[in-house]
């Protein structure tokens, strides 16, 4: 079974990067990952999602560290990480 989002897309990481200089909500950026929102909002809890700006009560990430969280994630085998 695939899990979709809200508007009943299938929920996959987007191929395009966003731009370094945008900023988006919680909902745009979890869709852009290919997470839903809650499961964004637990990786925040926890420390294991993307650097995050929090202005105010609203929580904002950029660009620039959405491209850098993905490209941490890249890996050549099971707990071998690629180095580029």
């Amino acid at each position: 079974m695939t899990e979709t989002n809200r508007s009943g897309e299938e929920l996959r990481p987007k191929s395009n990067l966003p731009t370094p200089t945008e900023w988006m909500n919680t909902d745009e950026t979890a869709d852009h990952l290919g997470l839903k929102p809650k499961t964004l909002v637990n990786m925040r809890s926890l420390g294991t999602g993307p650097v995050y700006h929090k202005i105010g009560a609203k929580v904002w990430y950029r660009g620039k560290d959405i491209i850098a969280y993905t490209n941490g994630r890249r890996f050549m085998g099971t707990g071998l990480r690629d180095g580029s």
